[in-house]
């Protein structure tokens, strides 16, 4: 698991494989906080990651109609 944490997706399109998008749902999940541990939203990453999936995702779709 620790191997999948080390791919930085801040330059790939979180939909060019399956890897990361499991990295970004890690971040997202993370960002998330916790009910059960007390431990408040990160809203700024939170942004940032949704606003991530929405620009890699439209990119990807584009990609798809061209076909």
């Amino acid at each position: 698991m620790a191997k999948s944490n080390k791919i930085n997706i801040e330059n790939l399109n979180i939909f060019n494989h399956p890897r990361y998008m499991k990295v970004w749902a890690q971040q997202f999940s993370k960002a998330c906080g916790s009910d059960t541990f007390n431990v408040a939203p990160d809203t700024i990453t939170l942004r940032y990651l949704m606003e991530k999936f929405v620009k890699d995702y439209n990119f990807h779709l584009e990609g798809l109609e061209e076909e």
